[in-house]
């Protein structure tokens, strides 16, 4: 790995740590948006994998008093349970149709969050807690992108923005550390992730608590909003271009 290659994928896994701390989530959809380019699809996901569970842990440990451990019971189990499956899937399905499929399902979420539930106040039910985490983790196990379907149903939930983004970061450490495991057992872990993963940590702690600082100043409306407009945007690339 030559030194332009390494210092662009630090780069890159810097801007998504300012992403993660500064809205909660959005770590492996920039990574995964912008290192394939770099250093390849497959290392791309397990840089990102590694990285993106020192993120969380991070992001998590500076907002432990505001998780809503009692409501993530449910999140854990569906992912726990759909990363495995979405990693043996990876290599039996189309990787185009299903982002497309992603893309659709996302816009389809932030539609009616935002032309129905706000308006008519209606919510997504507690219940759908473990089918969103096992659509969010089997995206998570295949494409390292499983942040939209979750963030759309925590961002519907009644509770304030740092309980809504400490909740997403420790529900997306349960699938870091499941996909790390199938990382490990594959075989698919080599000297240039760990390399390349090293060097990055520490430009990105210090981006997650640059966002994380920068989120105190942002009201909870402007923040949903630019959320879900984010959201929009991603799940119109996916669906129009069907690649991550």
């Amino acid at each position: 790995m030559t030194t332009e290659v390494l210092l662009s994928a630090v780069g890159v896994v810097a801007l998504a740590g300012f992403v993660q701390g500064l809205t909660g989530f959005g770590f492996g959809m920039v990574a995964m948006g912008l290192l394939p380019a770099v250093i390849g699809l497959g290392e791309a996901q397990a840089v990102a994998t590694l990285t993106g569970i020192a993120a969380c842990v991070t992001k998590t440990t500076i907002s432990l008093e505001h998780v809503r451990w009692s409501n993530m019971s449910g999140l854990w189990l569906g992912t726990a349970l759909g990363v495995p499956l979405g990693f043996m899937l990876q290599t039996s399905l189309d990787q185009n149709l299903v982002l497309r499929m992603l893309g659709l399902t996302i816009c389809l979420l932030v539609m009616f969050e935002m032309l129905v539930s706000r308006r008519y106040a209606v919510r997504m039910p507690e219940w759908m807690g473990w089918g969103v985490g096992l659509f969010s983790g089997s995206l998570s196990g295949a494409f390292n992108v499983g942040g939209p379907p979750m963030v759309a149903y925590i961002y519907d939930r009644p509770w304030t923005k740092d309980e809504q983004v400490a909740t997403l970061n420790g529900v997306f450490i349960a699938s870091g550390l499941v996909r790390f495991g199938l990382l490990v057992f594959h075989d698919q872990l080599h000297a240039d992730t760990w390399i390349s993963a090293g060097w990055s940590v520490g430009p990105m702690l210090a981006a997650i608590l640059c966002g994380s600082w920068i989120l105190r100043f942002i009201p909870q409306k402007q923040l949903r909003a630019g959320t879900y407009l984010a959201l929009l945007a991603l799940g119109a690339r996916y669906l129009i271009l069907g690649k991550a």
